[in-house]
């Protein structure tokens, strides 16, 4: 038997969901799984060793098929293409599971006949944070709502079983949908082979705090910065995010007079951010409180930091509190309270038994972590689900 995960959007690339997706393959594929990755061709150039720093295992192939989005000849930006051409290899297959992480493309192979046990894992609770984002919708968007609402409904409904990154989510899904369908709790993971290889870097004689990642404004990254004039010694260093979203931010600091503490990196090369992580002194998890932020996260930089041993500052919410334990492997502080993060950080940065003793214990639970634990999981989940094992 065979797994094969089709995916719209172009993998391996630089989004974290596509980082997702191939951290996922690959530790399938470790664990003797015959993997096949259907994925637009990536426009990008990159290969998975780029991403990962190693090859994909002998046991995982990527099908690529063409994009056709915006071309001169097909001038749209639909995945329909990719959903029929994926779906027409998909049923040439026999013996084969689908795991899935679009929406719309779980939908289109329920709908269409597709016989193959799929097993779909889910990220978000889509209606709900597309309501949170739409606080004032027209009809044009209530009709959206509609739809999305009936459409992850009848996923959840006839998939195999649920795949949900935290507890929060699953309850979230049980309570939004009354479904009985199987689930499973796995949070994201970390790659413990490339955070190993990282080099270690001595103490900065000014403290770093870092934060890496996208900037999304429910990241709660304007909180850091607006924290800084409260914070004693040391500089900010944001790593991620697109020209537009930086220039809003250093703009922010520049109002607020502290520019020249705020270091601006922008887009990190997958590969390169352990080497971010580890020229860090304390690293920071800032999200805010809405559902997204609060409940159906499991940030992969939080599981990277711990691998790194970094002590941790972040904010004090459900989905984190599923992973880190206040004063044990960070510390947790006030959501959306620039001065009680400032506050927290502050007490960290004079407290150099406390930092070793929080990156000590961050480290030794970093191991349960690994993307392998998270894909043995999953596989078993699969195999208590389906017919048969996965291996033949």
């Amino acid at each position: 038997m065979r797994l094969i995960y089709p995916d719209p959007n172009c993998v391996p690339d630089r989004t974290p969901s596509a980082l997702q997706i191939l951290q996922n393959v690959d530790a399938i594929g470790q664990l003797g799984e015959h993997v096949s990755l259907i994925t637009p061709r990536s426009r990008t150039g990159l290969t998975p060793k780029d991403v990962l720093g190693r090859p994909l295992p002998s046991n995982v192939s990527i099908d690529s098929i063409a994009d056709l989005r915006r071309r001169w000849y097909f001038p749209s930006s639909s995945n329909k293409p990719f959903y029929f051409l994926a779906g027409r290899r998909i049923r040439r297959e026999r013996n084969c599971v689908l795991l899935v992480r679009n929406l719309r493309m779980a939908e289109y192979l329920l709908k269409t006949g597709v016989t193959h046990p799929l097993f779909f894992e889910t990220h978000e609770v889509f209606a709900q944070t597309y309501r949170e984002d739409h606080t004032h919708g027209n009809a044009a968007i209530r009709r959206k709502l509609k739809a999305l609402t009936a459409r992850e409904d009848f996923v959840y409904r006839h998939s195999r079983g649920l795949i949900t990154i935290t507890q929060s989510l699953a309850d979230a899904v049980r309570q939004c949908y009354q479904v009985d369908t199987p689930m499973w709790i796995a949070p994201d993971g970390v790659d413990e082979e490339l955070a190993t290889k990282s080099p270690q870097f001595s103490p900065n004689a000014t403290p770093v705090l870092l934060y890496l990642g996208s900037l999304h404004p429910w990241k709660g990254v304007e909180l850091l910065i607006r924290m800084m004039p409260f914070v004693t010694g040391a500089i900010l260093r944001i790593a991620g995010g697109i020209a537009s979203r930086i220039a809003d931010l250093r703009a922010l600091a520049n109002q607020l007079k502290i520019a020249g503490r705020v270091e601006f990196l922008g887009p990190i090369e997958p590969i390169k951010r352990f080497e971010v992580i580890a020229q860090a002194d304390i690293c920071l998890l800032p999200s805010s409180d809405s559902s997204i932020g609060s409940r159906f996260t499991s940030p992969l930089k939080l599981f990277e930091y711990l691998a790194m041993g970094k002590p941790i500052v972040a904010a004090d919410l459900p989905a984190l509190r599923e992973i880190l334990q206040h004063n044990v492997t960070a510390l947790l502080t006030t959501v959306g309270d620039e001065r009680k993060f400032a506050e927290t950080i502050n007490l960290l940065l004079t407290d150099a038994p406390l930092r070793s003793r929080l990156g000590t214990n961050a480290k030794e639970l970093s191991h349960r972590y690994s993307w392998q634990a998270r894909a043995i999981g999953i596989l078993g989940f699969i195999r208590q689900h389906t017919a048969q094992p996965l291996l033949d």
